[in-house]
C-alpha cells in the first residue's frame, strides 16, 4: 500500500466513523429509540457518498431536523460535525 493509498484508506475511516458518531447524535436529538438508531446511523452513513465533502451529511440532518419540526441550525450541525471529526482524528493518533 503506498502512502496516498493510506491517506485515502484513513480519511475514508474518519469520515465514515465522523458519520456514524453524527447519526447517532443526530438520533438521539430526534428522540429515535435504540432499535430505530442503527438503520438511521446506515442512512447517515449513505448519505455521504452523494456528493465530496460533509455537506451532504449536513444537508440530510437538517431535513431530517425540519420534518420532525425540530430547530437545530446548519451553524450548531457544522460545530457537531467538527467535535466529532476530532473526537476520530484523536482516536486514530493515540496509542495503546
Amino acid at each position: 500500500m503506498t502512502i496516498s493509498e493510506l491517506e485515502l484508506a484513513t480519511r475514508d475511516q474518519v469520515n465514515a466513523r465522523r458519520n456514524y458518531l453524527m447519526g447517532l447524535w443526530a438520533g438521539q436529538k430526534l428522540g429515535l429509540t435504540e432499535s430505530e438508531l442503527p438503520r438511521y446511523v446506515s442512512a447517515v452513513m449513505a448519505a455521504d457518498f452523494q456528493e465530496p465533502g460533509p455537506l451532504d451529511v449536513v444537508r440530510k440532518l437538517k431535513q431530517d431536523f425540519a420534518a420532525t419540526g425540530l430547530y437545530i441550525s446548519e451553524s450548531e450541525v457544522m460545530t457537531q460535525l467538527k467535535a466529532a471529526e476530532k473526537s476520530v482524528r484523536s482516536e486514530l493518533l493515540s496509542t495503546d
